[in-house]
């Protein structure tokens, strides 16, 4: 088996349909599918008394972007988009590897952040909860 270590520089994300959703590659920095888990653990008076369990997970896709605009259509800038459709469940689509496989599922949008600091690139990050898990996806005509 031969393994190939992601380097993380060309990916796609879609949100909205897979036909006719919006790809912000472009505008990210970063993407990640990270569960959140609830480890619960007691612990007794005797030697074996030690006791552990974990929920489900809940997992997050978490975005890192550059705020800006698109000169032609507002809602094509990702923080535009997740401010006009704040609270509506969409589907997503990511793959690691552009064109490739990878994860699909279904995000409620939440507005990220907005403007930065004097000098630089405004990059800002939002953390949008998944119903359920990521499923494996193949994109269409793959």
């Amino acid at each position: 088996m031969a393994y190939e270590p992601l380097y993380m520089k060309d990916v796609d994300l879609i949100l909205g349909t897979e036909a006719e959703g919006t790809n912000f590659k472009c505008q990210l920095r970063s993407v990640a599918l990270t569960p959140d888990v609830n480890v619960t653990r007691i612990k007794t008076l005797c030697p074996t008394g030690q006791f552990s369990n974990v929920d489900d997970a809940e997992w997050n896709l978490e975005v890192g972007y550059i705020f800006g605009r698109d000169v032609t259509d507002d809602e094509a800038a990702l923080a535009q988009y997740l401010l006009a459709n704040q609270g509506n469940k969409v589907d997503f689509f990511f793959a690691p590897w552009a064109g490739e496989d990878g994860f699909s599922g279904i995000v409620t949008l939440i507005p990220g952040g907005i403007g930065g600091e004097q000098g630089s690139f405004a990059e800002q990050s939002v953390q949008l909860p998944l119903d359920g898990q990521p499923e494996p996806w193949t994109p269409a005509g793959s």
